[in-house]
């Protein structure tokens, strides 16, 4: 059976769900990137204004998704797990590799501040590219395997718990 045909249940398909609205936003990002490295002169420093504001947006929406995965789907996986297993810390790793180029890009961003030259622009953007990799093959993932072994690994009181707590 094909992993992306297993019913996922409520607070499993909430994070699906939620992959589906960050991936737009990486998309039309990603776009803007290409624009970046493409054109020259003020469309340039145009163009990383509005990656800015888009990566600033995305990296909230982000944090508050991570959050629900590391503070909840992500220990009540490992309990389930032996010691030996590494998926978890594979997603941990992923996340935090995704987090730092997004943290680079703004602080990198913040530094160059308004006078930021079109140099500056194309080589910030490339933490913009970068989170973006990172990210494609980490929904993926979660997708493919990680959901797909919570659904098996967690109880019916287990999911209760995670959809009570990424309602609050």
């Amino acid at each position: 059976m094909e992993a992306t045909n297993i019913i996922l249940s409520a607070p499993l398909q909430q994070l699906k769900d939620e992959h589906v609205s960050l991936r737009e936003e990486m998309n039309r990002f990603y776009e803007i990137t290409e624009e970046i490295e493409f054109e020259s002169g003020p469309a340039v420093i145009q163009e990383f204004a509005r990656l800015h504001e888009r990566i600033q947006d995305f990296n909230r929406k982000l944090k508050g998704h991570s959050k629900k995965e590391d503070d909840w789907l992500f220990p009540m996986m490992a309990s389930h797990l032996g010691e030996n297993d590494r998926t978890i810390e594979v997603m941990e790793f992923e996340h935090e590799k995704a987090e730092q180029h997004l943290q680079d890009f703004l602080n990198e961003a913040e530094q160059a501040g308004p006078a930021i030259d079109e140099d500056e622009a194309q080589a910030i953007a490339v933490y913009a590219v970068q989170a973006y990799a990172t990210l494609i093959q980490h929904f993926d993932r979660e997708e493919k395997v990680l959901f797909p072994m919570a659904e098996k690994i967690l109880s019916a009181g287990e999911m209760e718990e995670l959809e009570r707590r990424f309602r609050g």
